[in-house]
């Protein structure tokens, strides 16, 4: 079924629940009201497989409003063999078909340097908005860029606002970026990203100088900065984000008894597509909504798709997939001269070889971003074997099939005890919260009651310290509590987090390529033993 959200609006004139029906009775009383519909997407991060049933739901929402906007929220970029193999250019080749209005650059934009991101830009048929990332001295993206906006914005261009015009009204689009991109991401040195509040404000004394006054930001800095901004900067009226992979069922609220600003983002990955549904007065105030996600994979009572896949980008997918499924099959990324023991009863319940081997490569990439102590990879997350001899990208993904990415969460000794608490309260269950690990050593006695089973913890080396900060590389399924790891996930929540979204897979490969041959062992990482 469809995911909904918010079901109602409030106008501000009366802030109890009022229907649509009531909106659009007092559209008709206030006489120069307006009414806008906002598609969105962000952080799909190349997951085409998901497009056909987007395609499909942005369609049948068109069909209710034919000028309803469609944005995307940035991170079009990274983690998928679509953009490895494509670079950007099959994600430009969908969204042009499906008719995007304009999107904004996220970090993950930046991965690969500004000449792929100048060569994905070129193929849009439509703006990318970005005021805070000053390219004026990339040789490949400062051709793109231009500071003079006109009424009617060019596809394939950057521009640090763009105004579109809906219904006879014109609506200004302003771009973000998030300021960390230059350590989250790889791009060139001569580009700066400048102060996100700042740029915002300048944009928007322009708008206002042109008599612009319905104000639609489209950030990628993640809803933390979002709801910062929508508290300091008066005049925003939509933030539509991305970056912190939020699903957010219904609009964020701020502002309410003044001019309101709502915030929305729609989860990760083309799962979802947000609908917003605004009412302005004559003025360009808000003064009713209505937020929902669709949920575009949904199954209906019977098993069928709620969303079908739309014909024509399952078609342009299934052409996609040939030359991927052949890398897939042939693509050598190491060697391995003993096998790999991903065996489901060993890594559910002990140290195994490759779940040493999978952790060293999840701490060595997070490394590289921040300093990191320790990682840790349920068994349950590990499918299959590796045999002796060359291993191929199929063999990884296999291994680790499921599209988790890599994240780092900062948490306290005392966290990282009630975590290896978890992990081996259900050993006989054999289930997929028992952890492998890295950079670390636990002793277990199995014969103690749950939750005091621990008995040593050494966090390299040293006996773990209940009150100290550690950083701990993660799948993002066990940082969304993922097992049932709750403590991982209240860390989350409390904004203890760092998304690297580098896909476990490539982790695993880059670390095979870069230190193959591989011979990992078993090497007392964690002990059983009843004391």
């Amino acid at each position: 079924m469809k995911r909904i959200g918010l079901i109602f609006v409030i106008l501000l004139s009366n802030l109890s629940p009022v229907y649509l029906d009531e909106v659009k009775a007092k559209e008709e009383e206030d006489g120069g009201s307006f009414r806008l519909t906002i598609l969105h997407t962000n952080d799909v991060h190349s997951h085409l497989e998901n497009v056909p049933y987007l395609h499909t739901a942005i369609k049948e929402e068109r069909k209710k409003d034919r000028e309803a906007l469609l944005l995307d929220a940035g991170d079009v970029f990274s983690g998928t063999l679509f953009f490895n193999e494509y670079l950007g250019q099959a994600d430009a080749g969908f969204m042009n078909e499906i008719g995007y209005d304009a999107m904004t650059l996220g970090n993950h934009e930046f991965d690969k340097g500004s000449e792929v991101l100048a060569n994905f830009i070129k193929k849009l048929s439509f703006p990318v908005v970005s005021s805070n990332v000053d390219v004026r001295l990339d040789p490949n993206l400062a051709p793109l860029m231009k500071s003079n906006i006109p009424e009617q914005s060019e596809g394939g261009k950057i521009y640090p606002f763009i105004i579109q015009t809906v219904k006879g009204v014109k609506i200004g689009i302003i771009g973000l970026t998030t300021e960390n991109t230059a350590f989250l991401s790889a791009p060139d040195k001569k580009i700066v990203f400048l102060d996100a509040e700042k740029k915002v404000r300048e944009e928007m004394t322009k708008l206002q100088a042109r008599g612009v006054n319905h104000i639609i930001l489209l950030s990628h800095l993640g809803v933390r900065q979002d709801k910062v901004l929508a508290q300091k900067v008066k005049g925003i009226d939509i933030i539509v984000g991305g970056h912190s992979h939020t699903r957010l069922e219904s609009p964020l609220v701020y502002n309410l008894n003044s001019e309101p600003t709502l915030i929305v983002q729609a989860d990760e990955y083309g799962k979802s597509l947000g609908k917003l549904m605004v009412v302005f007065s004559e003025k360009g105030v808000l003064t009713g909504w209505n937020g929902e996600l669709l949920d575009v994979l949904a199954k209906d009572q019977i098993g069928n798709d709620v969303y079908p896949p739309d014909h024509w980008a399952e078609k342009r997918l299934a052409q996609l997939r040939k030359p991927i499924e052949k890398v897939v099959k042939t693509m050598d990324v190491g060697v391995t001269n003993i096998p790999l023991n991903g065996n489901r009863q060993d890594v559910r319940t002990k140290e195994t070889n490759l779940g040493n081997l999978i952790t060293d490569a999840m701490l060595e990439k997070a490394n590289q971003y921040a300093p990191t102590q320790i990682a840790f990879q349920n068994g349950g997350g590990i499918r299959n074997s590796i045999g002796t001899g060359n291993i191929t990208l199929g063999d990884v993904l296999e291994v680790l099939p499921f599209g988790n990415t890599l994240v780092t969460l900062n948490l306290t000794g005392e966290e990282i005890l009630l975590a290896l608490e978890h992990s081996v309260a259900n050993l006989d269950g054999e289930t997929g919260q028992f952890l492998q690990v890295s950079g670390m050593t636990f002793r277990f006695d199995p014969s103690k009651p749950i939750g005091n089973r621990i008995t040593e913890v050494k966090i390299q080396g040293a006996p773990l310290d209940h009150s100290k900060r550690y950083g701990v590389a993660v799948n993002a399924f066990l940082a969304d509590g993922g097992d049932g790891f709750t403590v991982l996930r209240q860390a989350k929540e409390n904004g203890r987090i760092s998304e690297l979204h580098l896909n476990l897979y490539e982790v695993m490969s880059e670390y095979l390529t870069r230190h193959s041959p591989v011979s990992p062992q078993v090497e007392g990482r964690i002990v059983e033993r009843k004391e």
